[in-house]
């Protein structure tokens, strides 16, 4: 890992290789269904907004153009395949959303340990076009860049329980809400199945937890609106 992405411009488009637009295509035809039955309203929303082509990576262009417009954010992309926290969150802090140029192989469809560019734009980008959600993300950059270092290993456990593997109850149903889940068929059948045990999401059951990167989790957490996660992050936030 490195923490000096070196990135294109947002009008310095990456060619991709035939190879990379079919694993894409394969990616989003595993997914879309399912999304579409078990993911959040405002997944759902924000997804119908961005319009993703579902045979070819998006061009930043075409991200921007129904991103930047609904919520002030945009796309960069970056060579980096894992970006540190700092160098990510200080992007955030300028309404930055890194999206890697790396995507994962053929053998790693239903799961990958490092971020990709597919769960870059078809987990987290449908988000970033509703102000609601923006402004979730929009407390986690000031809140770690004035943290100590225990409060920034706080604080990413935290986006990583809500915003990357969090459920959200909408009208007495669970769903998807983690940009993770959204973007892994594997884990995703791994919770649906009933094969994690799900608490509430409360700043002391998801600090007790470490991240789990190289395998599916062994527990996820719950809240029942942005607005009510709001404002639990907030009771940790306002005092750092």
């Amino acid at each position: 890992m490195t923490s000096q992405p070196n990135e294109t411009s947002e009008n310095q488009e990456v060619q991709f290789s035939d190879e990379e637009h079919l694993i894409w295509k394969l990616l989003y035809d595993q997914q879309i269904n399912e999304v579409k039955k078990y993911a959040s309203k405002e997944f759902l929303s924000g997804l119908e907004i961005l319009d993703l082509p579902s045979d070819n990576i998006p061009a930043l262009a075409h991200l921007n153009s129904a991103i930047t417009p609904n919520t002030g954010w945009k796309t960069v992309r970056t060579d980096v395949r894992y970006t540190d926290a700092v160098p990510w969150y200080n992007h955030f802090n300028r309404k930055e959303f890194l999206v890697t140029n790396y995507l994962r192989s053929k053998e790693e469809l239903e799961f990958t340990p490092e971020p990709d560019m597919f769960h870059d734009i078809f987990g987290h980008l449908p988000f970033m076009t509703l102000p609601h959600y923006t402004e979730l993300q929009e407390m986690f950059a000031p809140a770690f860049l004035r943290a100590n270092d225990a409060q920034r290993e706080n604080i990413k456990r935290l986006a990583w329980y809500s915003t990357e593997f969090g459920l959200i109850i909408e009208n007495n149903e669970r769903k998807l809400f983690g940009t993770g889940l959204i973007s892994s068929s594997g884990e995703m059948s791994h919770v649906l199945s009933g094969n994690t045990p799900i608490e509430k999401f409360t700043i002391d059951n998801v600090t007790l937890n470490e991240k789990a990167i190289y395998n599916y989790n062994g527990i996820l957490f719950e809240f029942d609106s942005i607005d009510s996660l709001k404002i639990e992050l907030s009771s940790y936030f306002d005092k750092i």
